[in-house]
């Protein structure tokens, strides 16, 4: 490959990585999209399928004269695995973050353009107040357990952990043992 064939390649790369990246962050703004209930399974859906376009798009290019041997499966799979991964990375660190962190709604509630202090006691009530009350945190978690299969309706006014949930929550064993992390949040009524 010469110098110029490399740097068209990355050209290419670039080019349908941004139109890919167009596409994904229009797809929010897509009514039908929005019908996927929850948040974090929509952001995963809507890259995925970005990536599986901008690589349709780039097997399309391959073919055409001019890009014949320059482009291979091997980019056509790179391009998409590195698609998804940048995606999922961005997704899940800020707007997932920003729909479901206490961080987030803590120091949003302190920025609202005054010079206004807060005790500690304030902030936890404004958190339970509204966050947990008025914006319904507590009912939006519980509803998404109930879409993506983790609890269960009985059938009489009670819910209980389906098998799916069982194994989700070993996963989260295994990753708070392996991290060290404080066990109180995987397992709180074993204090």
């Amino acid at each position: 490959m010469t110098v110029k064939d490399f740097f068209r390649l990355v050209l290419v790369y670039i080019v349908l990585f941004l139109v890919g990246t167009a596409l994904y962050l229009v797809s929010f703004r897509i009514p039908f999209v929005n019908m996927i209930d929850v948040f974090f399974y929509r952001g995963l859906i809507v890259i995925f399928t970005c990536g599986v376009i901008v690589s349709i798009i780039m097997m399309i290019l391959m073919k055409k004269p001019g890009y014949t041997g320059l482009i291979t499966v091997r980019d056509v799979l790179l391009l998409f695995v590195m698609f998804v991964c940048v995606h999922v990375v961005v997704f899940t660190h800020l707007p997932v973050t920003a729909d479901r962190s206490i961080t987030v709604f803590m120091l949003g509630t302190m920025s609202d353009g005054s010079e206004r202090t807060y005790t500690e006691e304030q902030i936890e009530d404004i958190f339970t107040d509204k966050y947990v009350g008025d914006y319904g945190a507590f009912e939006k978690r519980f509803h998404e357990q109930v879409v993506t299969g983790t609890i269960e309706d009985t059938g009489d006014g009670k819910y209980r952990i389906t098998d799916e949930g069982i194994k989700l929550m070993k996963i989260y064993e295994k990753t708070a043992w392996v991290y060290g992390l404080d066990d109180k949040l995987i397992h709180p009524g074993a204090e």
